[in-house]
């Protein structure tokens, strides 16, 4: 989830994950909502090929509401190519905790679209898919399961994710 246009919103990297339960035979999906700051203060990279194309880094810090992660801490990190008022993820990554329990993600794709009002901007939206890499304790049946997610600006350095985990 920063930087925008004019650099003071971001999606750090696309928080995610989610859990999902199923019946036997069942195809059950679980959702969560993750209530997010943005924290470091990094500056956007001007790329110099145009104009409005920059690098930005960011990093997120994230407490699981919602779903079976409810309660968790994560804490993530994303990297976005702004190219005017859109922007597509070029790396992210995070690690879920909760005592007893980890994981780690990775994003598999993300895309940023800038929100205006009155030809200014406002917020930001976002989507993306991620998979896990590595889960321990009771989420371990996560281990490589992927999820959707999309991201809301809330306000100065706040976001919020709603995810979908993916049944296996």
């Amino acid at each position: 989830m920063k930087n925008k246009l004019h650099h003071s919103f971001y999606v750090g990297p696309f928080s995610v994950l989610l859990a999902v339960f199923a019946a036997p035979g069942a195809k059950a999906q679980e959702t969560g909502h993750e209530v997010c700051r943005s924290i470091g203060g990094f500056t956007p990279e001007q790329l110099g090929d145009r104009e409005n194309h920059n690098l930005f880094i960011s990093q997120g810090s994230c407490e699981d509401t919602e779903g079976l992660l409810a309660g968790a801490v994560e804490n993530d990190t994303g990297v976005v190519e702004w190219d005017g008022p859109h922007a597509k993820e070029l790396s992210g990554f995070g690690i879920v905790r909760k005592p007893g329990a980890t994981i780690a993600f990775q994003d598999l794709d993300g895309q940023v679209e800038l929100t205006m009002t009155d030809g200014k901007p406002t917020g930001w939206i976002a989507k993306g898919h991620s998979v896990i890499t590595l889960a321990t304790g009771p989420w371990s049946s996560r281990m490589g399961r992927t999820s959707s997610w999309t991201v809301k600006s809330t306000g100065p350095n706040t976001y919020e994710t709603n995810y979908t985990m993916d049944s296996k």
